[in-house]
């Protein structure tokens, strides 16, 4: 049975995502994607204008899921338990979106970067905006109490690169360990640190 028109986009996208995992957006060539997709090079011109169009397209629609499943976390009065429970949510929404697509997440953590500085411009605005969101659950503990006070921006990156660091390992070793386990030890780590209280004083002196 002939496909419509939105499942044919569909399975190009599909075979695409693929495509520039494996092969990186400069080594895929649209020959690649239209022989696996199995259809003429025409075909493809019907609903993409070039390769760069496809892979914006391929990011962008990860992105924007990748954006929904992080939540704001509200810090209210007399909540503060369940800020760690919202933010464990948080973390393994996340964990979960890139394991279920292993394909997007080699492309968003690897082979997205440095197609050209425009492109570029706007990866770094989408991590901005999460690292930015970081910063202001950074602020909203250290005003609770919750979190000790600090430098927030620096805080910030540093997480947002162990948390980028850690997916793309998981994937590009598929990794079995569950994802209770990956979050757990996620949080323990950056509730309780590296260093023992003596470590700590040691650095101090």
């Amino acid at each position: 049975m002939a496909m419509d028109r939105e499942q044919r986009r569909a399975q190009i996208l599909d075979v695409a995502t693929r495509v520039f995992a494996e092969k990186g957006y400069h080594a895929a060539k649209i020959d690649d994607i239209v022989v696996r997709a199995g259809i003429a090079r025409g075909t493809f011109y019907l609903y993409f204008e070039d390769k760069r169009t496809i892979f914006e397209e391929i990011v962008a629609g990860f992105m924007g899921r990748l954006g929904a499943v992080i939540r704001p976390i509200e810090l209210l009065e007399g909540t503060h338990g369940q800020h760690m429970v919202e933010l464990r949510a948080n973390l393994q929404r996340v964990v979960a979106t890139f394991r279920a697509e292993p394909a997007m997440a080699k492309i968003l953590l690897s082979a997205a970067v440095g197609l050209d500085d425009e492109f570029d411009r706007r990866l770094l605005t989408f991590y901005d905006d999460v690292t930015e969101l970081l910063g202001r659950a950074l602020e909203q503990g250290e005003a609770a109490g919750l979190v000790r006070p600090g430098h927030r921006r620096i805080r910030s990156l540093c997480l947002m690169g162990l948390l980028k660091e850690l997916l793309y390992q998981l994937v590009l070793r598929k990794t079995e360990i569950p994802s209770d386990e990956i979050v757990d030890a996620m949080m323990d780590m950056v509730a309780d640190g590296l260093f023992t209280e003596v470590s700590r004083n040691e650095l101090k002196a």
